[in-house]
């Protein structure tokens, strides 16, 4: 593209298309708040592997123990929720629809599985739940199943529970400042 002002000399510019996928970005966000988190409390805090490694996100050490999380960020369950005058839901990932392969919840490893909600007001809250009690609830309860088109690249299905159904599995709360 050429750009030239009247009395000045012409100008090349180099426009580039630059394609992000947004759900790595949301998912940095919520790592990277869950990292500084766990840095008050862990010893050896540990990302996963820059590859393909759906096992867990991150890995520390609590009192001596190794302890393993799966997280999540979610900007839009709050929206979603007042623009439709309904609950807050979550979007819990079990099926990749693609390659016919369980992923998510299912195919992660974590002993934790930290879901960061992003309310209207800007404030963040992860709320942590230990994954496998999650998973059996999810798996032994009529919870709706959607797939990920809406808010996603349309290669998944998940369970869509309301937050107010889970609470009694989630093992900690805690709001970002």
């Amino acid at each position: 593209m050429c750009i030239q002002r009247k009395g000045t000399k012409t100008i090349n510019v180099s426009i580039f298309n630059i394609q992000i996928d947004m759900s790595f970005l949301k998912g940095n966000i919520g790592e990277s708040l869950w990292l500084s988190e766990l840095s008050k409390t862990h010893t050896d805090i540990e990302k996963a592997p820059n590859k393909k490694f759906y096992d867990w996100d991150i890995k520390a050490k609590y009192k001596g123990e190794e302890v393993t999380y799966e997280v999540k960020y979610d900007a839009k369950g709050y929206y979603y929720a007042d623009r439709y005058s309904r609950p807050v839901n979550i979007y819990i990932e079990f099926l990749n629809t693609k390659k016919g392969e369980a992923s998510g919840i299912i195919a992660s490893k974590a002993i934790y599985y930290v879901y960061i909600l992003k309310s209207l007001e800007g404030v963040e809250t992860a709320y942590v739940f230990k994954r496998l009690d999650l998973l059996n609830y999810l798996q032994n309860n009529d919870v709706k199943v959607k797939g990920n088109s809406f808010g996603g690249d349309n290669n998944a299905k998940g369970w869509i529970p309301s937050l107010n159904s889970l609470e009694h599995l989630i093992v900690k709360k805690i709001k970002f400042i």
